[in-house]
């Protein structure tokens, strides 16, 4: 220990109350020099100071203590648990909070005190202290809560960008996902605006037929020409100079199917000319799902692809009719493994 408590500290870390106490000897910046003695005699403390006299004390109950000093009657207690207490004296109760710098009292400012660096005040000085002390604390408390609700904010800020970034990174894929909803919907429209005696017309055709429709649409209809008009070019792209050496191709009639087409197409129809062929695509593909083997049908996507590509670059129309052909013969198309039924 220091001499006059110098370098010692309280609960708080704080320097405690500069001043000596010894057994009998008292010395401080309030209270001066003075000598001590105390002693206990039928339950009542008997207290002599040279510098403020004769004390008779008892305590009456828990924190609550009554005592007699030169001949003034002395009333106090103090209860509650936490900072705040309730003070009671002979003049009433008060309230007082303890905090770092002291004990400030709520309803009698006079009677706070203060420890500054190990000097104690009361009063005025005190009082002035705390309200200087809360001052400074509340604005500390409202910048902290500032800050924290500017980072809060912020965090909020991010996550709502991180969010909007995300949308913005799918909108793109949602336009897509759009357009093709209005397609289907169109193919839909269009699919059911076709005579019902030219659906049945394919639904009858043989595999035969059905596959030489589907290589007419795609590889005549897909660039733009008729299916007339693609009868010789599919003839072109065989050595054999056979439309193809499959038994499905080979039994096949070309011109016929040709012919049928371009008149199914000619119908009178509030369809456009593309959806119209679409759909009649589409109704092809349904009908080759029940008349072709299953496992043929992924063989005769890629043999047309095959052969777009020795026509030339494959057309957006041509990659679409591939998309509504697999939709209808029930293909989806695997990227490790290719076609699959």
């Amino acid at each position: 220990m220091g001499w006059f408590n110098l370098g010692k500290q309280d609960r708080d870390g704080k320097q405690v109350r500069i001043e000596h106490r010894g057994r009998h000897l008292r010395v401080s910046r309030t209270g001066g020099v003075s000598l001590r003695a105390q002693t206990k005699a039928a339950g009542l403390n008997l207290t002599a100071n040279s510098r403020h006299g004769v004390r008779v004390s008892r305590s009456l109950g828990r924190n609550t203590q009554m005592a007699l000093q030169n001949g003034r009657l002395v009333l106090r207690g103090r209860y509650g648990n936490g900072p705040t207490k309730l003070n009671m004296s002979k003049s009433g109760f008060t309230f007082s909070s303890k905090n770092q710098l002291g004990t400030f009292n709520w309803v009698k400012p006079g009677r706070s005190s203060a420890k500054l660096f190990g000097v104690q005040v009361r009063g005025r000085k005190a009082a002035n202290a705390h309200l200087a002390f809360m001052l400074v604390s509340l604005l500390v408390t409202m910048t902290a809560a500032l800050l924290g609700m500017l980072l809060l904010l912020l965090q909020w800020l991010m996550a709502l960008g991180s969010i909007c970034w995300r949308l913005l990174l799918q909108i793109p894929d949602r336009i897509l996902d759009l357009k093709q909803w209005f397609a289907d919907r169109r193919l839909q429209r269009a699919r059911a605006a076709l005579p019902a005696a030219g659906v049945q017309q394919i639904a009858a055709w043989p595999a035969a037929n059905q596959y030489a429709a589907v290589a007419l649409i795609f590889l005549g209809w897909g660039r733009g020409d008729s299916t007339s008009q693609a009868v010789p070019a599919i003839t072109r792209l065989f050595p054999s100079g056979e439309p193809s050496t499959d038994s499905l191709a080979s039994n096949a009639d070309w011109p016929g199917v040709a012919d049928a087409l371009e008149s199914l197409l000619s119908d009178e129809t509030s369809a456009s000319n593309r959806a119209r062929q679409l759909a009649l695509l589409a109704e092809i593909g349904k009908a080759a799902a029940t008349r072709i083997q299953p496992e043929q049908l992924p063989a005769l996507v890629m043999q047309l692809d095959e052969l777009a590509l020795q026509q030339g670059d494959k057309t957006c129309l041509q990659e679409r009719m591939v998309g509504v052909f697999c939709d209808a013969a029930g293909l989806r198309m695997v990227t490790s493994t290719g076609w699959n039924p």
